[in-house]
């Protein structure tokens, strides 16, 4: 048996299953966890694929670039996802205080056995769940018209960007998930145009990662490798994935995507 994720009409992925354990239809998103060999147990879901075994590479990818690329972050937003290891990755810094959004509980709370950090995540001080809809919170936000982050995280396709553009503080860094890199680079551009008051703008991808899954850095002061923190990158310790040189190395892209992003990506 095999399940498949799709990125597109024109590219998808299969992965080997041995059986289906069993499937969450929650307010808004449906969860189908599958039993596998290879990766432990998979997570498909609306927003995309999780494998259980491999939850570190995006987990660290993300947090800790973004963490090691501002100067002294105090404050995150994680929108648009159902893993709670991105947020435990961030946690691993004393001085950040995480904000998780995040409405469809039930879908949630039904990845408790499949998220390793699941319950020290929630039961963390510096952690909070807000159980809202992305317009209600935007809406809320707008009213208090207040910048409150320092990085957004923003895995969610279908949110716009620029709705999330003020809130974030003025040396803020946005990271966005962004189309294939290498298979939709027309498309890449038109999102790093879109992105117009940043001034570095930069695509990334998470190297030797089975999930293909890439980004834009989007930043209002710092440059993800002129300014990587590197006494803080050194000093984790316990990782599976990050690195310095492998923060460095997620920058570095083919000839051709450069030529084709000339002009809308600001390095």
């Amino acid at each position: 048996m095999w399940v498949t994720k799709s990125y597109n009409d024109k590219f998808q992925q299969e992965y080997k299953i041995e059986r289906k354990l069993h499937e969450i239809k929650g307010e808004r998103h449906t969860l189908e966890l599958f039993n596998s060999k290879a990766f432990g147990e998979i997570a498909l879901l609306d927003e995309g694929m999780l494998l259980q075994n491999l939850l570190y590479v995006q987990s660290e990818f993300l947090a800790h670039i973004l963490a090691c690329s501002h100067k002294s972050p105090k404050r995150v937003l994680i929108e648009g996802s159902f893993n709670l290891e991105i947020a435990f990755e961030f946690l691993r810094y004393e001085s950040l205080c995480v904000d998780f959004l995040q409405f469809d509980l039930k879908v949630l709370e039904s990845l408790v056995s499949f998220l390793p950090h699941y319950k020290e995540v929630m039961e963390s001080p510096h952690f909070t769940l807000i159980p809202q809809q992305s317009k209600e919170f935007l809406a809320q936000n707008a009213q208090e018209s207040k910048a409150s982050y320092d990085i957004i995280v923003l895995l969610d396709s279908k949110q716009s960007p620029q709705n999330y553009q003020s809130l974030l503080n003025e040396d803020g860094i946005l990271m966005i998930k962004s189309p294939q890199i290498l298979l939709e680079t027309l498309e890449v551009k038109q999102l790093l145009e879109s992105l117009e008051s940043f001034r570095v703008k930069m695509p990334c991808f998470a190297p030797l990662s089975l999930l293909q899954d890439c980004y834009i850095f989007a930043s209002k002061v710092y440059h993800p490798t002129a300014d990587i923190q590197l006494q803080r990158a050194d000093m984790l310790e316990g990782l599976s994935y990050y690195n310095a040189n492998l923060h460095l190395s997620a920058f570095v892209l083919p000839q051709f995507v450069k030529t084709t992003l000339v002009g809308a990506a600001r390095n």
